[in-house]
């Protein structure tokens, strides 16, 4: 069953990103790997939320994706949001 909902997760991923011919993993990192960032990540991740019902009140969305570009920006590090991390938050139901 986990590998059929991961199989979900990955096509979800797949559909809100556009993107069907790059191979996605578990260490596949949305901002890095697949270019999600700034407010495209936060809809990813409301819509996540709502689509496998997991929690993300506590999630801060800074921490894992860079703001809207920007030329006064002085961006800092952030930490990986990989795939298997949402699929932690799917099965846990819960993403911080």
């Amino acid at each position: 069953m986990d590998n059929e909902l991961k199989y979900q997760l990955i096509q979800f991923i797949r559909e809100e990103i556009g993107e069907f011919n790059i191979e996605i993993t578990d260490t596949t990192e949305l901002e890095n790997d697949l270019g999600v960032t700034g407010d495209d990540g936060r809809d990813l991740i409301v819509k996540y939320a709502n689509v496998f019902n997991v929690e993300i009140s506590g999630f801060v969305f800074s921490k894992y994706f860079y703001p809207e570009p920007s030329v006064f920006s002085n961006y800092k590090p952030i930490s990986s949001l990989n795939i298997d991390k949402l699929f932690e938050g799917v099965l846990e139901g819960k993403l911080t």
